[in-house]
């Protein structure tokens, strides 16, 4: 049972994209312990060039009729989607169009691709992940990108690394103008965190008094999703959807959601969905560009929110009207 009866964004901004998350493929050059097989095996090879281009048209030809002023965001994840052969090519095509691109990245490409990379995208997500990284790499990356574009930085932290990976923490929270986050791991993407002590709990609640707090910021960059706001007639008080996670507070069941409306995913076989919850069944797949866009929110049936992106979007519970006593 909630204390609040909206979840909206904490940036009014936000609420003026429609984005786009986009597993582009499962090809990635790391094996980490807790990620799915299916998620970094190479096996669904990536669609052409064509018609991922052709998507993304459609995606923005649709929204701009029902509102000429709507922004788009395509957020590319995967796999690794530097690994993806045109990938800048269809990020340089959407920029074209008037859209917003952005990557999740492990960061373990070779300083010429960023340098390639950055004049065709305005976000990039670094995720590092203990078990592949090479730590100096990633920092020179990560200081690299960060003077030229928005990055934000995820922190993987398995509990038998957490030290480690708390440690490394602290050294990018010298890196100025990013954000970070310091995120709890969930057992195959389902309700169960790791084995994370007491302590190492709290400290991933209290991340951004204990460190992100610390990080410097001289300039400002456009952000298209970020923290989220409980709010409940005139109390209004923000959460990050890591620390949701990590509280055990990320369940809306009941509750009508936004994905579909400020947002759709399109998975490794380019099928379309309002959110990574599955939630309202499929609406279309990419390959033969049959799609149909919702037009209302959703009412979520889940007990759970297990997905960061999916937490990030406007929710809102029914109050039920009741007749007056008299």
């Amino acid at each position: 049972m909630h204390n609040y009866n909206q979840l909206v964004h904490s940036n009014p901004v936000h609420s003026d994209f429609f984005v786009v998350n986009w597993c582009i493929g499962n090809t990635c050059n790391f094996t980490c312990s807790y990620c799915p097989e299916g998620l970094h095996d190479g096996s669904v090879p990536f669609v052409d060039l064509e018609t991922a281009c052709r998507f993304s048209d459609q995606v923005i030809e649709h929204y701009r009729l029902l509102n000429p002023n709507k922004m788009f965001y395509f957020e590319f994840t995967g796999g690794e989607v530097s690994l993806c052969p045109w990938f800048l090519e269809l990020a340089a095509h959407i920029k074209g169009r008037g859209g917003h691109v952005g990557m999740i990245s492990n960061g373990s490409r070779a300083m010429p691709f960023w340098q390639r990379a950055v004049e065709h995208l305005d976000h990039v997500c670094l995720s590092y992940h203990p078990e592949g990284a090479k730590p100096e790499h990633f920092f020179a990356v990560t200081s690299f990108l960060s003077e030229r574009l928005r990055v934000h930085v995820n922190i993987m932290m398995p509990p038998e690394r957490f030290e480690e990976c708390w440690g490394f923490a602290e050294r990018m929270a010298e890196v100025p103008n990013i954000s970070m986050a310091i995120q709890p791991l969930i057992v195959n993407f389902d309700r169960v965190l790791y084995d994370y002590t007491e302590d190492q709990r709290l400290r991933i609640e209290k991340q951004h008094q204990l460190v992100v707090s610390k990080i410097k910021h001289t300039r400002k960059f456009e952000s298209y999703r970020g923290s989220m706001t409980k709010v409940m007639q005139d109390k209004r008080k923000t959460a990050a959807p890591q620390v949701l996670i990590a509280a055990n507070e990320n369940s809306w069941q009941g509750w009508l959601c936004s994905a579909g409306t400020e947002q759709i995913v399109v998975n490794m076989n380019g099928g379309i969905f309002r959110g990574w919850c599955l939630e309202g069944g499929k609406i279309g797949n990419i390959r033969n560009g049959k799609i149909a866009f919702p037009q209302n929110e959703v009412r979520c049936a889940k007990n759970f929110c297990h997905c960061n992106f999916d937490i990030m979007c406007t929710k809102r519970a029914e109050v039920e009207s009741r007749p007056h006593p008299w």
